[in-house]
């Protein structure tokens, strides 16, 4: 009997399983996905929007999480949508800040596309660093801001992951679940370890916990402003003032790391 096997024997018991198991699952429904739509994109004979070239500077990349086929997480009242569309609204909101803030940002989508194609256009496009954009769920039983990333690829994925959690914190007042390095296999290890330039991947609360959701949807505008910092500040390219403007709110406590 497969890991697999047991772990859905265990599940239909109703036993309920721990969040690094329910990470584990989501890591083999993303592979499964993304190489359906690679496949999807194939056959169609769609490869995404054309790759650019920027000639010179600094640059965001900002991906949207998941595709229309596929889109992930579904955040419940008051957000009552499913990740992909509540993060393609995010990133709009970003680079609107970004632009005020004079740094260069693109969004990128894995639609048709999957993962490597998607991050294949961020490195084509010239991008100093990249974030993801996701929420997370886990049955309305956890709750908390975490980011991902894989030093590994680039040194400065570290640093970068620091930046946005900060950010992401300091905008929401949520609980603190830190960042979490991925392996080879681990949810979300494609996407920060696509590309040797500083990346990460944002988890900014759970979508299923109602006072997680009421956070992220309250305080949208200000996580965008929040990330569009984070990215200026990584480029070298904030003012003094956008520091100083920047005012953190109170954070919970998430309580156990395994929640």
């Amino acid at each position: 009997m497969s890991d697999l096997d047991i772990l859905k024997k265990r599940i239909n018991s109703g036993e309920k399983i721990k969040f690094q198991e329910f990470e584990d699952l989501l890591a083999q429904q993303e592979a499964i996905e993304d190489a359906l739509e690679i496949m999807r994109g194939n056959a169609n004979g769609l490869r995404g929007e054309p790759f650019t070239l920027r000639a010179s500077g600094l640059g965001l990349a900002i991906v949207v999480g998941h595709t229309q086929n596929a889109q992930g997480a579904y955040g419940g009242p008051p957000i009552n949508q499913s990740e992909y569309v509540w993060n393609k609204d995010l990133a709009s909101r970003i680079t609107a800040a970004c632009s005020r803030l004079g740094v260069p940002a693109k969004i990128f989508y894995r639609d048709n596309v999957g993962i490597s194609g998607a991050y294949q256009q961020v490195l084509n496009w010239g991008a100093t660093c990249v974030m993801e954009l996701h929420f997370n769920a886990h049955m309305g039983a956890a709750k908390g801001t975490e980011t991902l990333y894989d030093a590994e690829t680039n040194s400065g994925s570290k640093e970068w992951a620091k930046r946005l959690q900060r950010a992401m914190l300091e905008a929401l007042g949520t609980a603190d679940r830190d960042l979490k390095e991925r392996d080879p296999g681990g949810r979300g290890y494609e996407s920060v370890s696509a590309i040797d330039i500083p990346s990460a991947l944002v988890e900014p609360f759970f979508g299923d916990n109602v006072s997680d959701a009421t956070k992220g949807h309250n305080n949208k505008d200000e996580l965008a402003e929040a990330l569009a910092r984070a990215a200026a500040a990584q480029l070298g390219t904030l003012s003094p003032f956008w520091i100083s403007a920047a005012k953190p709110r109170q954070r919970e406590h998430c309580g156990l790391r395994g929640k």
